[in-house]
């Protein structure tokens, strides 16, 4: 639903795109803007001329924040698992130097995945605004592992992120993909998919996961996989899984993320919802190709 009040200039990103915050305030911003949105809604939809300007910044606002609910935790979720000290600013580079530094009980190791699956939960009720949207999100604000509300979000202004997290885009990707197979499982290459994955997956009405994969941001070699990763991936082995990443400019994210995660299921796709006409990589299922 949230798809449906969102109006910007898909080209550039918006300056709202750029801010910083700690958990616990983006958790309380968005618990804030929610409550504003869904009594007022229906009658956006319905006459749209009549709703405030501030009504469409709080729906902008909403699809900006929802993702770091997902993002934060999959970063926790990551340095329990690989044994990473919990920074509250820091993403680490995941190596054999870096990792097991610190070392966690296998309750914290069950507590970050439980908290990454509701992250999930929260964000994707909150883009379809239905009526456990604020339930949801209260009750993972109610479960929240020790010490992440200090961790802070930053989010930048990234154009090929933004341009590939346009509605209507997505809306493309899902029909194509609706018209071949239906989904047991979205699998997305984080944490630039974020966004774009939750519409997607809501779209398309299929479970969703994502695996970190950062090569350019991170310098990741390979996606960053656990034993809660393939314990959750075994219940999708028969597919179709669509392996997603929102932009293939040269395609070797994709390519990389593919060819690792492929074997674990008898029937996937490749999909991006943004493909440059001369990408090495020719996904399966495209939302909109470009040629800048």
């Amino acid at each position: 639903m949230l798809h449906r009040l969102l109006y910007a200039n898909w080209e550039d990103p918006p300056e709202a795109m750029a801010f910083e915050a700690p958990y616990r305030e983006i958790l309380a911003r968005t618990r804030e803007t929610l409550a504003r949105v869904l009594p007022e809604f229906g009658t956006a939809l319905a006459a749209p001329a009549l709703a405030p300007s501030a009504f469409w910044d709080d729906c902008l606002a909403l699809y900006l924040l929802a993702p770091a609910l997902v993002n934060v935790a999959l970063n926790y979720k990551v340095c329990v698992e690989q044994g990473l000290p919990l920074h509250p600013t820091y993403y680490f580079e995941v190596s054999e130097k870096t990792r097991f530094q610190a070392t966690y009980s296998p309750s914290a190791t069950a507590e970050a995945q439980r908290f990454f699956l509701t992250s999930i939960a929260a964000a994707r009720a909150i883009f379809a605004l239905g009526s456990e949207a604020l339930p949801s999100l209260d009750a993972f604000a109610a479960n929240l592992p020790e010490g992440v509300s200090d961790f802070i979000y930053t989010s930048t202004q990234d154009k090929y992120t933004w341009r590939a997290s346009e509605p209507r885009k997505i809306l493309e990707l899902a029909g194509s993909i609706r018209k071949k197979v239906q989904p047991t499982l979205i699998l997305g290459a984080a944490h630039g998919s974020i966004m774009s994955g939750l519409l997607a997956a809501n779209l398309l009405e299929a479970p969703l996961y994502f695996i970190r994969f950062s090569m350019f941001k991170r310098n990741d070699t390979a996606p960053i996989i656990a034993p809660s990763d393939l314990h959750f991936l075994a219940a999708y082995r028969e597919g179709p899984v669509i392996l997603f990443d929102e932009d293939v400019a040269k395609g070797t994210t994709l390519t990389k993320f593919t060819d690792f995660l492929r074997p674990f299921f008898q029937e996937s796709y490749s999909a991006g919802v943004l493909r440059h006409a001369y990408a090495d990589h020719r996904t399966d299922f495209t939302g909109q190709v470009w040629y800048e």
